[in-house]
Formats: C-alpha cells, sequence, structure tokens
C-alpha cells in the first residue's frame, strides 16, 4: 500500500508540474509562422524624369532607365532602391526609395 500511495503522490505530482510547462510551449508556434511566411512583393513603376539614362539599385539587381521610359518591377517589402549611377541630383548609393505595401502599384518619378 505505501507504493501505491507513492506511485499515486508521484503521478499527481508529475502531472501538475508538467501541465504549465505543455500551455508554456504553444506559444512557441507564432514566431515560426512569421519566420517561414512568405515575403509579399510590391509591383511600382520607375520613371526617369531626369533627362539623361541612370542606373539605380533595386536589392542587388541593377536597373537601367532611360529617360522618361517607365520600367515595372517587382520587389519584396524592404527591399532598398538606390541610385546606382551618379546624377546632377543623385549621388551613387543615394537612397530613393524603400519598398512597403503603400507603394504597391505607384509610380515612382526620379528626377
Amino acid at each position: 500500500m505505501n507504493r501505491r500511495n507513492l506511485f499515486a503522490i508521484a503521478t499527481i505530482t508529475a502531472s501538475l508540474t508538467l501541465s504549465p510547462a505543455v500551455y508554456a510551449a504553444t506559444g512557441i508556434h507564432a514566431p515560426v509562422k512569421a519566420m517561414f511566411g512568405k515575403s509579399k512583393n510590391i509591383k511600382l513603376t520607375l520613371v526617369n524624369d531626369s533627362g539623361s539614362p541612370m542606373e539605380v539599385k533595386a536589392g542587388e539587381d541593377v536597373v537601367k532607365l532611360e529617360a522618361g521610359k517607365p520600367v515595372t518591377v517587382t520587389l519584396p517589402v524592404g527591399t532598398r532602391v538606390t541610385a546606382n549611377s551618379a546624377t546632377p541630383t543623385h549621388a551613387a548609393g543615394t537612397l530613393i526609395a524603400e519598398v512597403s505595401d503603400s507603394l504597391n502599384g505607384a509610380i515612382l518619378h526620379i528626377k
């Protein structure tokens, strides 16, 4: 009888101790979903209004912009668009825009 009581007490103690740990572990799933979620792509149009050809760097890609001609690009949110070549109004490496949800379908005129 002594062993039965000891076994019952051990079982009750283990169930009381482990139940909070099980509930605490369920909060881990939210960040995992965010980490493996697909990044949203934004479609925007770049237009060179400077009068001379220029290059911009969208993430790791270099995009050549002819004067007055629109170029449509699809980029993930957070991508930085910078001037790749120096122009009278932009030095090389100058930030032109950072892609966000609000730029979806927008037309960016670069002077």
